[in-house]
């Protein structure tokens, strides 16, 4: 089972449940543009503070980072470190006295930084990590890969490879097409993942759950009960693309798009 690879994830989340930011005294707000070729790759590293990404036509990435603090020294502090080229972006979050990325620590004070993205909508968003954020993907047609500790995954729109992690969070993803070649990986630890497919989806599915159960009642397939847990092998249409889901505590469905 793939979530038990999850463990170490999964302890790891321990450490941040105290960790968001509950009063901000200061805020700053930056903008960054930069311009991005077809194909070209995303990625970002955050703790504490959402994330928002809305695909939009046009070739241009325009970054909106509101930063929070507690005291306008650590808020001073906080940096917005960006690596761009016209192939790939990648955006981390420095907190003060770390080294960024989901392991840094701030101190006695606390940050946080609300990142709002738009970019083309063939951007791969290869990936987004973040630690007590809510990650939502909208309009994006490329690959996009997301993992989250203490915050939801939510994806509107998708039409090309998934890979969505996290703990702590539900995951909900809406396709507008799924099938050939297509891959979709979806693992939680504490929470339910909700897939919604085109009427005409076309895959191969493979869902597991440890304390929860399965609905695909959408497309005519049952699961099976297992020692603990429920299991579900099945194929929706001509069976094109590959979808694999786990859950340990948490329900799973896969739903028809309204």
């Amino acid at each position: 089972m793939k979530f038990l690879a999850r463990l170490n994830f999964y302890v790891l989340s321990t450490l941040f449940l105290v960790t968001s930011l509950a009063l901000a005294d200061v805020s700053k707000t930056e903008e960054y543009n930069f311009a991005i070729k077809e194909g070209g790759r995303i990625s970002l590293s955050n703790v504490n503070g959402n994330v928002s990404i809305e695909g939009t036509d046009g070739r241009q990435v325009h970054i909106v980072a509101t930063k929070k603090a507690d005291s306008q020294k650590y808020l001073d502090g906080m940096k917005i470190e960006i690596d761009a080229s016209e192939s790939a972006i990648r955006i981390e979050t420095q907190h003060p006295g770390g080294t960024g990325g989901i392991l840094n620590w701030g101190g006695d004070d606390s940050g946080s930084v609300e990142y709002k993205l738009t970019v083309p909508h063939d951007v791969e968003l290869d990936s987004i990590d973040t630690v007590n954020s809510d990650v939502v993907v909208t309009g994006v047609s490329g690959p996009i890969s997301a993992e989250s500790v203490n915050g939801k995954l939510q994806v509107t729109g998708a039409s090309s490879n998934i890979s969505a992690d996290t703990v702590n969070g539900n995951i909900d993803v809406e396709f507008l097409q799924l099938g050939s070649g297509q891959r979709v990986s979806a693992d939680a630890v504490n929470g339910r993942i909700v897939l919604r497919l085109p009427a005409n989806a076309s895959a191969q599915v493979s869902a597991e759950t440890l304390n929860g159960s399965i609905d695909a009642d959408d497309f005519g397939l049952e699961s099976d009960n297992g020692f603990v847990g429920h299991e579900l092998e099945g194929q929706i249409g001509g069976g094109e693309a590959r979808v694999s889901i786990d859950t340990v505590n948490g329900s799973i469905a896969i739903k028809k798009r309204n």
